[in-house]
């Protein structure tokens, strides 16, 4: 640590060097807030920030429910607290601090969201200038009492002042590079000179905030103590330091916890690599490590210029864009007009009955019991019971082998699993989640025994992902009773809820199902009842359009490769291979049967079926897997298949094209296919999605735009770095898309027929997040 007598003096230039320009002003972090008082700093209990004295110290309270965002008055409130207790005679040393059990989520993301869109935002560029003159190097030292959370601009707050306090278990850390940007506040320069660089690097590229315990290993925090002891210890640290009984640290001007040159390049170098990948789609990583290294090599003066230029480039990043649109996107999936504001409150589910102890089912289950909900699991005979059991105990295992929990918490969470072979005990669940194989006569017959086994009040659901919900009702006594809960594959860990109800669905109960939703932590989204709901209505062109692109003389391999320099994790036949060939027949009939006009109807699905190359499972796809699953391309394996497929499909296009080329694709019909471009799959792949997605708002099977854009990407592994589906459609523009689709549509058929609220976009000149026109309501939901 650097005592009063070794911290080099404050450079008096600082405050006019280290001022950002007005096009870097002030940055983020991941706090929401309510629309911030215009109150400015003072005595009244309303304002954001506060300032009181006691035994000599400067107490300055930030406000601003719920997490003390860093909202522009809150940051004008602590210039003038922090001004008001350097000039105060009576103050010896100053304590910062939060309301209400929180020190400060960060920088208000509503003041990141105007700026990222281009708007206009307060200039809150001598930020920097404050926390260096007013808090770091004041004429009084500064204390950080955090409790609970101090995260991004929080953090960054708290890492300015010359000590830190905190309670067992605070968060702390500078997740900035979820939504696209960098640190703004210094963070980029203070961090290394707290914790060292390899621990910076690792809270900064990979978001990852640590523990107050871990901190105080660290050196980022001073002392850990109990929260009811925090103020008093905070006090008590501030007036030792302004004693001189402790040392006053200006974490700006440390060294001791810097690397030696060539150690630093070392991490440097290898921290680039990783950016340089994904640079040209996701430039923040880069634009961090820019900071981070002006900063080892020039001093953190230098550093903290390079961080404020590098975060202008940052927010104004399409990057920056998607991810901020996906943040509030995602938050804004469980307001449902009509329902959700409607004064109804969701009834907490204590017990959860899952029927079917499959994958699925041991999934749901475990989701359920990882957060504190008992499960009924009911199975048909002893032998499926004891594998689903198994099942759900190698799911525990795996969170303990990862250091999630301890084998006590392990036992302690299995033991709110109940097996049962029958509904005996099923009156004491709150909601009955059917899990069970896609067979409707089945699945009919278990919802007759759940109407009669539990209590009235019970929600009946199923986890079919291709059934309509109304016909697996069509038994009950009370149809209206029945939702659909169709969770994702592997269900404990897939953060997407899709929520499907039908016409006659009663607002309580789905309030209460999206109750549910927020106890086991899923990202719910309201669907209406449709074939595929959301997420399997809006990709089913993804599959097809890449096997048109097969059939016409495209490699897979290239295919797949293409979808993943876009961002997606793995491609489409890598995915089939996943999800196993066998299904993709099944859920593809029942788009092929109830969306005739508009299918791709390929045979080189059906074929690997028959060839019993199932894909994962079987050991063989489109490619081959080792004992560990690892995937390797097997060109010759399928070179038979594809030109079976390829010769079923020579008459199915209007337009007759040869296997050797691609009409609209780069070259006229007949041209090599070599001349297509990555962004060319992109677009022949997505540009149908698109036009399902559009299809989707204009029958209203979403609430919003924005929920299709989180089911993408929670469900699909869509590149949240593009905001979702709808979002990237915008930014390609609706004009180009349907000049495409009607090109292809003439090639190639009907899948690319583009629909009319996408082609009415597209004239009008409107975004397709905007949704259709107020009309008739012709709504699923």
């Amino acid at each position: 640590r650097t005592s009063d007598s070794r911290t080099p003096a404050p450079d008096t230039r600082f405050a006019s060097r280290a001022t950002p320009s007005p096009a870097s002003a002030a940055p983020l972090l991941l706090a929401r807030t309510r629309p911030p008082p215009a109150a400015m700093a003072s005595k009244h209990k309303s304002a954001p920030v506060t300032l009181e004295i006691k035994d000599g110290v400067g107490i300055v309270t930030i406000s601003n429910p719920p997490v003390n965002a860093l909202a522009i008055p809150v940051l004008e409130g602590l210039k003038v607290a922090l001004e008001a207790a350097q000039r105060d005679g009576a103050v010896k040393a100053i304590v910062i601090t939060g309301s209400k059990g929180q020190f400060s989520g960060g920088f208000d993301i509503m003041q990141l969201k105007a700026r990222s869109e281009g708007k206009p935002v307060p200039d809150m560029s001598d930020f920097n200038a404050i926390l260096a003159s007013l808090v770091e190097s004041g004429p009084k030292p500064t204390v950080a009492a955090i409790e609970n959370l101090a995260l991004g601009g929080g953090l960054e707050v708290a890492m300015a002042c010359n000590a830190r306090v905190a309670t067992p278990g605070a968060q702390l850390g500078l997740p900035e590079l979820q939504l696209g940007v960098i640190p703004g506040f210094g963070g980029t320069q203070r961090l290394p000179r707290l914790v060292g660089l390899e621990a910076a690097l690792r809270m900064m590229l990979q978001s990852k905030p640590i523990k107050a315990e871990e901190g105080h290993k660290l050196g980022l925090v001073d002392h850990v103590v109990p929260r009811e002891g925090l103020l008093a210890a905070a006090i008590k640290l501030a007036l030792d330091i302004a004693d001189k009984r402790a040392p006053r640290v200006m974490s700006f001007y440390r060294a001791d916890k810097l690397p030696a040159p060539a150690a630093a390049k070392v991490m440097l170098g290898m921290a680039r690599k990783q950016a340089k990948a994904v640079q040209s789609v996701m430039p923040h990583p880069g634009l961090c490590l820019d900071a981070i290294e002006a900063g080892l090599a020039k001093g953190a003066e230098e550093g903290l210029l390079v961080e404020q230029a590098s975060f202008a480039k940052a927010v104004s990043s399409t990057a920056c864009r998607g991810l901020v649109h996906f943040f509030f996107a995602s938050r804004g999936t469980t307001s449902v007009p009509g329902v959700t504001d409607t004064g109804l409150k969701p009834r907490p589910t204590k017990c959860v009955g899952v029927i079917g102890g499959g994958l699925m089912g041991s999934g749901i289950a475990t989701a359920c019991i990882l957060s504190g909900v008992s499960v009924m699991l009911k199975e048909i005979n002893q032998k499926f019971l004891d594998a689903g059991m198994d099942r759900i105990k190698s799911n525990l295992a795996s969170n303990v082998k990862k250091g999630r929990m301890t084998p006590e918490k392990a036992a302690q969470t299995l033991a709110l699993v109940h097996p049962t072979l029958t509904y005996a005990e099923f009156g004491k669940v709150g909601m009955a989640i059917e899990a069970v194989i896609e067979n409707l006569e089945l699945k009919q017959r278990i919802f007759a025994d759940l109407e009669a086994a539990c209590r009235p009040d019970c929600i009946l659901s199923t986890n079919t992902s291709t059934i309509d919900i109304t016909k697996v009702a069509a038994k009950m006594r009370s149809p209206e009773r029945i939702v659909g809960a169709h969770f994702f594959s592997p269900a404990h860990i897939m953060p997407l809820f899709e929520v499907i109800r039908t016409a006659a669905t009663p607002p309580q109960v789905l309030v209460d199902t999206l109750g549910l939703s927020k106890q086991i932590k899923k990202t719910p989204v309201v669907v209406g009842n449709c074939t595929g709901f959301a997420v399997n209505r809006v990709f089913y062109p993804y599959t097809m359009s890449a096997c048109l692109l097969l059939d016409l003389g495209c490699d897979p391999y290239a295919i797949d490769n293409a979808i993943k320099m876009f961002g997606m994790p793995m491609g489409p036949f890598r995915l089939g291979d996943l999800v196993g060939h066998d299904v993709g027949v099944h859920v593809g009939q029942n788009f092929l049967d109830d969306f005739p006009d508009h299918v791709f109807a390929s045979q080189i699905i059906p074929l690997l079926v028959q060839a019993k190359r199932l894909g994962e499972k079987s050991g063989a796809g489109f490619y081959v897997y080792d004992a560990k699953r690892k995937a390797t391309p097997d060109p010759e394996g399928i070179a038979g298949l594809l030109e079976a497929s390829r010769a079923a499909a020579a008459d199915k296009f209007p337009v007759n094209v040869s296997r050797g080329g691609m009409g609209g694709m780069g070259g006229p019909v007949g041209g090599p296919l070599n001349a297509l471009t990555q962004n060319d799959i992109v677009e022949m792949i997505f540009f149908p999605v698109v036009n399902e997605a559009c299809r989707c708002l204009a029958e209203g099977v979403v609430v919003r735009a924005g929920d299709l854009d989180v089911a993408a990407i929670l469900g699909m592994g869509f590149p949240a770095f593009r905001g979702g589906i709808v979002h990237w459609a915008d930014q390609v523009g609706a004009a180009h898309i349907v000049a495409k689709l009607r090109e292809w549509t003439t090639r190639y058929g009907g899948l690319y027929q583009p629909c009319p609220y996408l082609e009415d976009c597209a004239v009008q000149g409107r975004k397709l997040a905007d949704g259709p026109h107020p009309g008739p309501d012709r709504s699923k939901l």
